[in-house]
């Protein structure tokens, strides 16, 4: 197949769906997965899209962050091990917990699911809610309301923000886009980034779960400054600035290192 027609199916299946996976198109394509990673170079160079990690997406102008249906591909074996691992260390019987509309949050949300742990759970993300909707007399569940955001499946707005105001919890799950030295947790959705600042606002104890990849990424939107974090439990030890900056602001780094390669 042509080039020019592997671009044309590309943009096709991107203005039909929002988002394609770099493994179905190779299949679609009948071509190497290196050819189709190829050919999204070449569209991004044309900003005709952006990549991710395993794929792409189209962004919106109001809205920079992948689809989550994409990013549930994206890293599935880390956020295994860091959900059962913050499970494990982090959360005790009886908590009250806030989780975050992240793909890591609802990888964690499946875990706890699946044990017999008695929780409050807070959440603005739809698929959690949907989740916990099935089961389970253990879980106190609280779904707080307001704009749906289709592209992460989550309700966001002042709604949310206010609602968020009424309650109290031990602890705050968040795992957003990306975190930046200096300017700290970002988010690539304003109104996403208010309700996430909100979360944290409503709990005694603050903890981040982000993979290696979060440290050196970039978003247009400051949820808030490091300073409103206590822990950061990740999957690879980071960098020697990262460390750095870290000790020197008193924020507990807790990793589990990884040696196979990221898939």
């Amino acid at each position: 197949m042509l080039k020019i027609e592997r671009h044309r199916i590309i943009l096709s299946e991107l203005n039909k769906y929002g988002s394609v996976l770099i493994s179905d198109l190779s299949s679609q394509l009948s071509c190497s997965e290196e050819t189709v990673r190829r050919d999204l170079k070449e569209l991004e160079n044309k900003n005709a899209l952006k990549r991710i990690h395993g794929g792409a997406f189209l962004p919106e102008k109001d809205d920079k962050g992948a689809p989550i249906e994409i990013r549930e591909t994206i890293f599935s074996k880390e956020k295994e091990a860091l959900s059962s691992y913050v499970l494990k260390n982090y959360i005790r019987e009886s908590d009250t917990i806030i989780l975050d509309c992240s793909t890591t949050c609802l990888k964690l949300a499946q875990l706890i699911f699946n044990s017999n742990i008695k929780l409050t759970i807070i959440t603005n993300s739809l698929r959690i809610s949907n989740l916990f909707s099935k089961q389970s007399s253990q879980i106190k569940l609280i779904v707080i309301g307001g704009e749906f955001r289709h592209r992460s499946n989550s309700f966001v707005g002042y709604q949310a923000t206010d609602s968020l105001q009424n309650y109290n919890a031990d602890k705050v799950f968040l795992s957003c886009p990306a975190i930046d030295l200096k300017l700290g947790l970002l988010d690539n959705n304003y109104k996403e980034s208010r309700v996430r600042k909100a979360m944290l606002n409503q709990a005694k104890q603050h903890i981040l779960i982000a993979d290696h990849t979060k440290f050196y990424d970039s978003a247009e939107f400051v949820i808030a400054d490091l300073s409103k974090i206590e822990t950061i439990v990740t999957d690879k030890s980071l960098s020697k600035e990262w460390l750095n900056t870290l000790n020197n602001t008193n924020i507990k780094l807790d990793y589990i290192i990884k040696e196979s390669s990221n898939d």
